[in-house]
């Protein structure tokens, strides 16, 4: 038994080298794969830029529709706004002089923003605007993140003995034969971490199942040849579990047509 556990451990660390390494993509491969995931998140509209769905707690803002939480109700969950706007500003994007990555939503409640929105106020407008002219650096910190986080993922899924399917289902997502990398495949993992997290947080589990990158990674079907159709089945299993395992009042059922929909562009 602690020869197993010492050759799960090995595996995980060479299996950690071998993807230490960060996805690199050009500028043009970047706006392509932002251009799906805004398609994806506000149909690629303006006007859907800064968001907030009826019936949740947070704002979702930018073409990655990052949340964005209020100052009187703080989730559980990953808050990816301030980051995202820490990392643009960081390389040379010029917020308005009111936005700053320490300050809570401008907006408290769905209320709030319906009327901002219905009335178009200079907040909502300078968010906006703001979120048009970096779209470019917010797909580059969505490349940052999945790069950030898949070393972590790879730890933790070596850590409970899977790393070698973590490890491989990654790389035939994200290389082909050749060797180079797969556009489509970068796209699927940038746009899901984006999307559901990364999976390894404790703090987003319910009834102790998580619904990220590493739960859909782990749940692939490693004899399907398509790795896209793979990781599309694998993902729709992932959220269908999430649907049924929530606590009611989140009513997450609601969301599951167009997650699916998601999921099938991904290989269809």
């Amino acid at each position: 038994m602690f020869f197993l556990k010492r050759l799960f451990v090995l595996l995980a660390m060479i299996s950690f080298q071998l993807f230490s390494s960060e996805l690199r993509l050009s500028d043009k491969q970047a706006n392509q794969i932002a251009h799906k995931i805004w398609l994806n998140e506000g149909s690629a509209k303006k006007s859907k830029l800064v968001w907030w769905n009826k019936g949740e707690e947070f704002a979702s803002v930018g073409i990655g529709h990052f949340i964005w939480f209020t100052a009187d109700q703080p989730m559980w969950f990953w808050e990816a706004f301030p980051p995202m706007l820490r990392f643009v500003t960081a390389h040379g994007a010029k917020p308005p002089k009111w936005l700053h990555p320490a300050m809570h939503c401008v907006w408290n409640s769905y209320k709030e923003w319906q009327y901002a929105k219905k009335h178009n106020s200079p907040k909502m407008r300078e968010l906006t605007d703001f979120m048009d002219r970096t779209k470019g650096l917010q797909a580059r910190f969505m490349l940052h993140r999945l790069n950030s986080s898949f070393p972590r993922i790879l730890k933790y899924a070596g850590a409970k003995g899977q790393g070698n399917i973590v490890a491989k289902n990654y790389r035939r997502l994200l290389y082909k034969k050749n060797g180079r990398i797969d556009p489509q495949g970068a796209y699927i993992l940038i746009d899901y971490i984006n999307f559901k997290g990364d999976g390894i947080n404790k703090g987003e589990r319910y009834q102790g199942k998580g619904w990220g990158l590493y739960q859909v990674l782990t749940h692939m079907n490693l004899k399907d040849p398509n790795p896209y159709r793979a990781f599309a089945k694998s993902g729709k299993w992932v959220l269908d579990r999430l649907t049924r395992i929530c606590p009611p009042e989140r009513n997450l059922k609601r969301f599951k047509r167009g997650w699916f929909n998601r999921m099938d562009s991904y290989w269809k």
